[in-house]
């Protein structure tokens, strides 16, 4: 015996495991990528050492799982941080011609769009190979785990604490977004973005803005992101030549599925608003949105008492401060469909005072003024009155939003009529001219949780609003694992008849 290689054959496995983040069985839920073949080469006996021939392994592309890990990969100290679970590309999705209505999105929704097509800068030339990583303007040193995978080019967005760049997968031309965090930026705040992160891990969902890979080295976190690039919603609305009740009702179903999902794994998101809702474009013409930034989200195992949220969607059980659970995301996504229907909101201030917006958003008084609503069909208004109830208990879920009959078709007026929402949208909200298509994905990847804090306010009112409410309860304990998604699965999740 010479060496460790004459204890084992040619046909011997290894398999490394580590400490999850979440289960530690799932280190035996193994992907392509993390399953190496390693050739054995024939090993000679010889005396002279600068003669032997020695057995090769190809070099990793994950990284290390074990926070305590002080071992580095091509020069990069160990993460500290769990990579997700799947650390490959996720394969674009089937279409169904069949069904062009509420696509619920791509299994990834990895842009296809082949390299040749993006406008990009010298660092993504394609005779760029991989490097032991490329230093950026910026001083960034990209780990060598990034650049063998990806090719990253010029900077696309740049936030208070984290830089957007191009990212274009080199075995795949699949485009994606490497978002750089840098750390001297978040001190004595790691644990917001570590919460941030922590969710992105978890969630898999074809309407979901998706967390590719990340690297955790010493002085920046690096994540890869789904890059959509469609515009948001409002950019959606008010760019398009027609709109009907069909198309709203469409963008509904992509966003209650994501909220079902969502609830599924005791995800509440918390920040629910049209900006955070991207448009991705499918290869045969038809649309779908994913749900993005998640510097609010957080697990649900009691009742939350922090306030938070954007005004115009927050909703009263957090003004109140009696406690919230899951159910705001409803809230949030009754005022999105009111706005998608009449082209402003369902409670106003006056102003920039909160104060008459948060009272009006207290007695959840829900009027459907004429001439506005008059062409909006009963059952759409209907649907927005249950998931605009005040009482929690009697608000609608994510569930019975979907099975509601003008979601899933049932109840959608046979004429369609086109809404006339676009300039009121335009009236009531900041929704000026972006530079370009991409521009609303970028900035939604840009965000951070830090970016969040000016979004968590106190309410100061009297015992008497409070007490109008009832703390909420404890949700029940869901299955985690009951509405997966996994970025390779074959199964697209679609509706007929409508761009959504």
């Amino acid at each position: 015996v010479m060496c460790l290689q004459d204890f084992f054959g040619d046909d011997d496995i290894f398999i490394a495991c580590g400490p999850e983040k979440f289960r530690y069985q799932d280190d035996f839920l193994l992907d392509e990528s993390e399953c190496r073949v390693v050739k054995s080469t024939s090993y000679t006996k010889i005396a002279s050492s600068s003669r032997r021939s020695t057995t090769k392994s190809p070099g990793p592309s994950r990284r290390s799982k074990s926070p305590a890990s002080t071992s580095s990969v091509n020069g990069t100290p160990g993460s500290q941080l769990s990579t997700p679970r799947s650390g490959k590309s996720p394969s674009p999705s089937p279409t169904s011609p069949g069904s062009l209505r509420k696509q619920r999105s791509s299994q990834h929704g990895g842009s296809s769009t082949s390299l040749a097509s993006t406008k990009v800068c010298s660092s993504m030339d394609e005779n760029d190979g991989p490097g032991e990583g490329e230093v950026l303007e910026e001083g960034f040193q990209i780990p060598a785990t990034i650049t063998e995978r990806y090719k990253v080019g010029r900077t696309i967005g740049d936030g208070n604490f984290a830089v957007v760049k191009e990212c274009v997968e080199r075995s795949t031309a699949r485009e994606y977004a490497l978002k750089i965090i840098k750390k001297s930026k978040c001190r004595g705040k790691e644990h917001m973005i570590q919460n941030e992160v922590s969710i992105l891990r978890r969630v898999k969902h074809p309407n979901i803005v998706l967390l590719i890979e990340e690297m955790d080295v010493p002085t920046e976190l690096y994540l890869v992101m789904e890059l959509v690039k469609g515009g948001d919603l409002f950019d959606a609305i008010t760019s398009t030549n027609k709109y009907t009740e069909r198309d709203a009702s469409g963008m509904l179903y992509n966003l209650a599925s994501a909220i079902k999902y969502l609830h599924s794994l005791n995800i509440v998101h918390r920040d629910i608003k049209p900006e955070n809702l991207l448009v991705y474009e499918h290869q045969d013409g038809s649309k779908s949105l994913k749900l993005g930034d998640f510097g609010l989200a957080t697990i649900v195992d009691g009742p939350l008492y922090t306030v938070c949220g954007t005004p115009t969607y927050v909703a009263p059980e957090i003004i109140a401060e009696t406690g919230y659970g899951l159910k705001v995301d409803i809230w949030a996504a009754g005022v999105i469909t009111y706005i998608l229907l009449c082209g402003f909101p369902p409670f106003r201030g006056s102003g920039d005072d909160q104060e008459v917006l948060f009272d009006q958003i207290l007695m959840g008084q829900v009027d459907f003024p004429s001439p506005y609503w008059d062409n909006v069909s009963d059952s759409a208004k209907e649907l927005i009155t249950m998931m605009l109830l005040v009482d929690v208990d009697q608000r609608f879920s994510a569930v019975q939003v979907l099975e509601h009959p003008w979601v899933n078709d049932d109840g959608l007026p046979e004429n369609e009529h086109q809404l006339s929402v676009a300039g009121k949208i335009k009236k009531h909200f900041n929704t000026g001219p972006k530079p370009n298509s991409t521009a609303a994905g970028v900035s939604v990847i840009a965000t951070t949780a830090l970016d969040k804090e000016g979004q968590v306010f106190r309410r100061r009112r009297n015992q008497d609003v409070r007490s109008r409410y009832k703390a909420q309860p404890a949700p029940p304990e869901l299955n985690s694992e009951s509405e997966d998604y996994s970025p390779s699965s074959s199964e697209t999740v679609r509706s007929p008849n409508s761009p959504f």
